[in-house]
């Protein structure tokens, strides 16, 4: 991997000096009719490999495409003395065909480059998704830009970013800006082209994608563009270049409030002072000697206008994903300028340019295919959720038996992350069977950036990251829960409940794994994603790090599946992996059903009764104690004690132990203050029961017709069984056992006399 890096050092230095040596010469001068000049401005950003006209997945028209650019921008050189067009980043991740090329062909011939080339880009600045992919594959777009050979067409691209710099030399790595002169009534005027990264990629790509780099200077620890501006680059734009006029261009959103979500919806997250991911205004607000800002990342289309820290106008515009930005700066003989009103060109009002469509048909030709296939069958009952923040579905559980296949872990974390209002049982309609292909795969899990790992965790660890997801909810008054986003995930493998009611900290109650209350030093292996473990102390996005203190350079990293032997091929995508488990499971004969689900969770927006039990919620000791008064009374017994570290001075606690009534959480504790759940309660009466010579003998079973019998853990199906046989524990009419729910000291007095009374 270093000597990857060292090769992109290498190549885009040299391009930088090339570049520099350029503008100050006066990089090609666009001749002035009379002694004016006017000069368009143009920006797209987020474009997300939008290169074709035709969407692979589902055959709709992409009406936004850079085949409109490409129009649109022949219309605008037409109409303007010079212009100047740059791409915000953002390009090489978003789309089926890129992600085709990027993954199966490991970017060769990268389509975006072409289409950059033949638009006639004069600049493009990275966006936080150019470094999804290993430093190789980023450096073959970069070569492709920088190409000054016939082997591609169009003309080269200078790749720009001042802040992606080198640890070791606190240099940047790509070149950092780019001067453009352009002659007006025989004088030069000069535009600099500064480009600034999202400083926050620590927090989404991986740290060999971006090895002995990072997206500040080791000074600048408020990690802000106003300081990097001011420290590093106005003196060298404004001074030693001499520019009339600069462009910043920032994969960064305007303000604080908004944060990107990857290719989806933007995230309101509220107003703050400052935030790394979005701090387009927090620039402008705090410098001098910027004419205009680019900005993106947060997908929103829009023009704003910000004051300096000198009270002047400066203007920003944003593309969106969308559009084409236009901003047209009148500039007179004597070099004075005047900003002119920008706006957002519709790029739907254009035609798909042809030349640009030819060059990209055959990578529409070869993805096509590929996604379309029939990888396996799809039939039984899928359920309808489209809610899969808040209720545990079928959609997000192939998610993570997927993970589970591939990884081997025991435990699976995911985000739901699938189209909005999308599951999986709308590919069904009305037929009993359907086919299942790739590209249904996308809809379900659309971010094939994130890549497949398994790490280790502890109980603690796992507890405490749950209990962080719950502060992406709210309650609403009427009672409903909303929120959730990329930072909220799902834990598949593990029973338990949230209780929003509860206090912070608290919320996560009847953690169980296998029926077993977890402990916080047990130990777990956990399938997640990529975007988790690139958090680290500078960037912590959504609290991982803080929290779990897990990154890619722990050992508690075990596999990688982006290396691995069956996924590096398909560089470890998670959705790419779940197609490789809906393969691997039509090889054995098997449709895709259903899965029966592993572990059960629920999300309520009340307070849980086992976390503060109310003043008539029996503990489990008082259970057991009730039993031991009951059965045994005043009578005299002989027990050994119990071992359970949790429990001194209890007789009844050794009998039950004895007995075989109770055998405790399996890791030597008894946990008698936490408040019984019926399950629990079923398993103590039928051992109870068993002790008594009441309870089953030989091979047995029964049915449970309990209407939430899905809901009982493995470990009390066997106690639960028996009582339907039994009846100790009442069930309404509603047929619902409510199996986690806690059990009263005047219901736990009607159990154990149903239990000692029968046969009497």
């Amino acid at each position: 991997m270093e000597q990857r890096h060292t090769i992109l050092r290498r190549t885009v230095a040299g391009a930088m000096t090339a570049v520099m040596l350029v503008g100050c010469a006066g990089i090609p001068a666009f001749a002035a009719e009379e002694n004016t000049f006017t000069l368009g401005i143009y920006s797209t950003t987020d474009m997300h490999g939008k290169c074709f006209d035709l969407n692979p997945i589902d055959g709709k028209e992409i009406k936004n495409s850079y085949l409109k650019v490409a129009t649109a921008m022949k219309e605008e050189r037409e109409a303007m003395d010079g212009t100047i067009l740059i791409d915000n980043g953002d390009i090489i991740q978003g789309s089926s065909i890129i992600s085709y090329n990027m993954n199966m062909e490991g970017g060769v011939d990268n389509p975006m480059a072409i289409c950059l080339r033949y638009i006639g880009y004069d600049a493009f600045v990275p966006g936080n998704h150019e470094f999804n992919f290993d430093m190789e594959t980023q450096q073959i777009f970069y070569d492709m830009l920088a190409d000054t050979t016939d082997k591609y067409p169009g003309t080269p691209v200078s790749a720009l970013c001042a802040n992606y710099i080198n640890v070791e030399t606190q240099e940047s790595n790509l070149t950092p800006y780019k001067v453009m002169t352009f002659d007006v009534g025989g004088k030069e005027f000069k535009v600099g082209i500064l480009g600034f990264e999202n400083v926050n990629v620590p927090n989404w790509d991986l740290p060999t994608h971006y090895e002995g780099s990072d997206f500040v200077h080791a000074d600048n620890t408020e990690r802000t563009y106003a300081y990097e501006w001011v420290n590093y680059w106005q003196k060298a734009l404004r001074e030693d270049e001499g520019c009339d006029f600069v462009i910043v261009s920032c994969h960064s959103g305007e303000d604080s409030g908004t944060v990107g979500a990857g290719d989806g919806d933007t995230v309101e997250t509220g107003e703050t002072d400052f935030s790394p991911e979005n701090q387009v205004r927090h620039l402008v607000e705090n410098t001098t000697g910027i004419d205009m800002v680019i900005a993106g990342h947060n997908h929103t289309v829009g023009v704003t206008e910000m004051k300096n820290a000198d009270g002047q106008t400066v203007p920003c515009v944003n593309g969106g994903t969308s559009t084409l930005t236009k901003t047209v700066v009148n500039i007179a003989a004597d070099g004075t300028f005047t900003i002119g009103e920008s706006q957002n060109l519709d790029l739907t009002t254009y035609e798909n340019d042809a030349g640009l469509k030819e060059l990209m048909q055959p990578y529409y030709d070869r993805t096509l295919p590929f996604i379309s296939e029939q990888i396996g069958t799809l039939s039984g009952d899928w359920d309808d959720e489209t809610d899969l923040f808040h209720v545990q579905s079928d959609t997000m559980n192939l998610v993570h038996e997927a993970q589970l296949w591939a990884t081997g872990a025991q435990l699976s974390l995911a985000s739901p992350v699938a189209n909005k209002d999308f599951c999986i049982g709308q590919l069904l309609g009305d037929a009993e069977t359907a086919p299942i292909s790739l590209k249904d795969c996308y809809s379900f899990y659309k971010y094939d950036n994130n890549l497949i790992y398994m790490i280790r965790m502890t109980g603690k660890q796992i507890k405490d990251w749950l209990e962080d997801c719950t502060e992406d909810f709210t309650v609403e008054a009427d009672g409903t829960i909303t929120g959730g986003g990329f930072g909220t995930d799902q834990l598949y493998g593990m029973d338990y409940d949230i209780y929003m009611g509860n206090p912070e900290g608290s919320r996560v109650v009847n953690l169980t794994y296998q029926g077993q209350p977890v402990t916080d030093d047990q130990t777990f292996t956990v399938a997640l994603n990529s975007y988790r473990l690139s958090a680290n102390a500078a960037g912590d996005e959504f609290g991982w790090y803080a929290t779990t203190g897990i990154t890619m350079g722990t050992d508690a990293v075990l596999w990688d599946g982006s290396v691995s032997e069956q996924f590096g091929s398909i560089g470890g995508s998670v959705t790419l992996v779940i197609a490789e488990y809906i393969k691997a499971m039509t090889a054995e004969g098997k449709d895709i059903t259903p899965p029966e689900a592993k572990s059960h969770w629920t999300l309520n927006a009340g307070a849980s009764d086992s976390t503060e039990p109310a003043s008539d919620t029996i503990t489990r000791q008082a259970f057991v104690e009730k039993l031991y008064a009951d059965i045994v009374g005043d009578a005299s017994v002989e027990v050994s004690p119990a071992s359970f570290t949790d429990v001194t001075d209890s007789f009844a606690v050794d009998w039950a132990a004895d007995q075989g009534v109770i055998s405790g959480d399996g890791t030597g504790k008894f946990l008698p203050d936490q408040a019984i759940t019926r399950e629990q309660a079923a398993v103590m009466l039928m051992n109870a029961a068993t002790a008594l010579e009441k309870g089953p003998t030989g091979t047995w079973a029964v049915k449970i017709p309990y209407a939430d019998a899905d809901t009982i853990s493995d470990w009390a199906v066997d106690g639960v069984m028996w009582n339907v046989i039994a009846q100790y524990i009442a069930v309404g009419e509603d047929s619902l056992f409510n199996p986690q729910g806690t059990v009263t000291a005047a219901e736990a007095d009607a159990m154990i006399a149903a239990l000692t009374t029968a046969g009497a």
